[in-house]
């Protein structure tokens, strides 16, 4: 992950733990953007984009489950299932999994496959406030710009 710090005293964005060391929940301002504290609900890969509940607890996000929150976060560590650990909710220079063929600067959406966004249209899955910085040709994580208050969005761009 790219180095990130905060005024959080003792913040350490990298790390993942099963015990919880901070509130679940807890968002806080880093150098490139804001990350809050979840709780890993199932097992978040690395680069995952993740849905983010009013609890904390948090999933990688598929067409399926973006109805059951809004609220998106990037994870840019790996966090196994009932473990805490940080994900970023905005930023420059996060990196986030997308699809194959996945193009740069175009709305991004859910797909079928956990904590993976692509540019195919999906109906309710818009992903606001996110864009690719780069096309790639094979699915892969990549460079991402994420506006603050990036969530699932209803209706589609098309």
């Amino acid at each position: 992950m790219a180095y990130s710090h905060s005024t959080l005293i003792g913040g350490n964005f990298d790390e993942t733990t099963s015990d919880k060391k901070w509130a679940v929940g807890q968002e806080v301002p880093v150098n490139n953007g804001t990350a809050v504290y979840v709780s890993a609900a199932s097992t978040i890969s690395q680069f995952n984009a993740v849905i983010i509940d009013s609890n904390g607890g948090a999933v990688p996000v598929t067409t399926t489950n973006a109805a059951t929150s809004k609220r998106v976060g990037f994870a840019q560590v790996s966090i196994a299932s009932g473990y805490f650990g940080w994900v970023h909710t905005s930023g420059m220079g996060l990196r986030v999994s997308l699809a194959a063929n996945c193009a740069p600067n175009v709305p991004l959406y859910t797909t079928a496959t956990a904590g993976v966004l692509d540019d195919a249209v999906v109906s309710e899955g818009l992903i606001l406030g996110i864009v690719a910085t780069t096309s790639i040709s094979n699915a892969t994580a990549v460079t991402c710009l994420v506006a603050r208050g990036a969530m699932v969005g209803s209706g589609d761009m098309a």
